[in-house]
């Protein structure tokens, strides 16, 4: 399906280039009876049990109904707690408790979308003096970006020559080859998890596979602003020609055409990018 290139050239890459389309806002929305909070040090999880007194007497009155890891995050002190009553954001800044060191709603973070910019239209890449830097190099294969974001369409004309592949991973053989912790991930991994949205959200949302194709097609266009092969007669040229992109999907679509990530989605996310 896609052509595959030497995983030696990829492995040397010395750094990870992060595309991540978040809108940080001051008044983000967040997903409902979710908190995510870091512990100090790993932790036993026994139902809805930390092991922390104070902190589990505050999940209970909070209506604990599920606390599990945040799957991809180092060490066992990163979690998600389902909670019947939500404190509120102002609150949670001002708890304490010992082991814990934050409590966070899990936000949502919505896709940027064309800026309102009034000078937005006339921004071309000779603006930045990027044609003038192909005069040196057009990108490497030995660099590799990771798009985190909704996904993307591997199968684009102007991107398919430059998608990364895991070449230590057999597609689809239902084995983690590389024992990295992703079954298939041969292509990139899909950390959406979302199945609280259900009344709101869109297509692939509900957990985490190895199927990073674009439903809202975001990702897409910035991998393509990133590494959409140049000088190929075909569609655009990115700010690097040559180069590898890991498609890593942490977004998913809703009812309202808009796209989000959430937190615990994103961080994952990022760590394995």
């Amino acid at each position: 399906m896609i052509n595959k290139f030497g995983i030696k050239k990829i492995r040397k890459v010395s750094f990870v280039l992060l595309f991540i389309s978040l809108s940080f806002l001051l008044d983000a929305e967040y997903t409902p009876h979710q908190l995510i909070f870091k512990t100090a040090y790993p932790i036993q999880i026994k139902g809805t049990n930390t092991g922390l007194t104070a902190f589990d007497n505050f999940l209970t009155q909070k209506g604990v109904t599920q606390i599990k890891p945040i799957k991809g995050m180092p060490e066992a002190t990163y979690y998600l707690a389902n909670v019947a009553e939500m404190p509120a954001k102002q609150d949670l800044e001002l708890l304490n408790f010992a082991g814990v060191q934050y409590i966070q709603p899990n936000f949502l973070r919505r896709f940027h979308s064309t800026p309102n910019d009034p000078l937005y239209n006339q921004q071309y890449l000779y603006v930045s003096s990027i044609p003038d830097a192909w005069n040196y190099t057009t990108g490497s294969n030995y660099v590799k970006i990771g798009i985190v974001d909704s996904g993307l369409l591997v199968n684009h004309p102007d991107l398919t020559q430059n998608i990364a592949i895991n070449e230590n991973e057999i597609p689809n053989n239902g084995i983690d080859d590389d024992h990295n912790g992703y079954i298939d991930d041969w292509c990139g991994w899909d950390f959406t998890d979302a199945p609280e949205m259900e009344n709101n959200a869109l297509g692939d949302y509900t957990g985490q596979d190895n199927d990073v194709e674009d439903e809202n097609y975001h990702g897409t266009h910035i991998a393509g602003i990133a590494g959409a092969v140049g000088n190929n007669n075909i569609g655009i040229s990115g700010v690097c020609w040559n180069v590898k992109i890991l498609p890593v999907r942490a977004g998913f679509r809703t009812l309202d055409n808009q796209g989000y990530l959430q937190d615990d989605d994103v961080s994952a996310a990022i760590i394995y990018a």
